[in-house]
């Protein structure tokens, strides 16, 4: 069987947009670094303790350049006062304030991620001693005999042994 040639353009398109998305967002950051905007900028400024760096006037034209990519339609509405609005078109407005958070969220993660570049205490990076190693799989073999059916092995014997070995770790 093979991909029909709907599918295949489907996939294309889909992979196209991501690429296209993918090169905007590098651009993004890039001019965003080069005006000297940091991670922490994305963080509302309105409580004192949560870490902004952000003013006031920053974090606005942050969320009004987020605006400026949705669909015009979605910015009229957005502009609109809330109780104006009926219900469905309240629960749409919600919607796509949601949506502002949580573009600015993506952009803090991607410039956290740029800003980290070459740090060490990465948490992809763990450095584990040769004991938990063996302790960690010694677990991990349990928990593997626990749910598994249909073994060519004796189960029990395997988890005890494994058991035994945590012992002795």
């Amino acid at each position: 069987m093979t991909l029909s040639e709907n599918a295949i353009a489907r996939i294309s398109q889909a992979v196209g947009a991501t690429v296209k998305a993918d090169k905007a967002m590098t651009s993004a950051l890039d001019t965003l670094a080069a005006d000297g905007i940091q991670s922490t900028d994305f963080i509302s400024p309105k409580k004192a303790d949560s870490g902004s760096t952000a003013s006031p006037e920053l974090f606005n034209s942050i969320n009004s350049a987020i605006v400026l990519g949705f669909a015009a339609n979605v910015q009229t509405l957005l502009e609109k006062n809330t109780k104006s609005l009926t219900d469905p078109q309240k629960t749409t407005k919600r919607y796509w304030q949601q949506q502002i958070g949580a573009r600015r969220n993506d952009f803090k993660r991607a410039m956290e991620k740029r800003e980290n570049v070459g740090a060490t205490d990465s948490g992809a990076q763990r450095t584990r001693t040769a004991e938990q190693r063996i302790r960690d799989n010694l677990n991990d073999i349990i928990k593997v005999c626990q749910n598994a059916e249909d073994v060519k092995f004796d189960i029990v014997k395997m988890i005890e042994f494994a058991k035994s070995g945590l012992k002795l770790v």
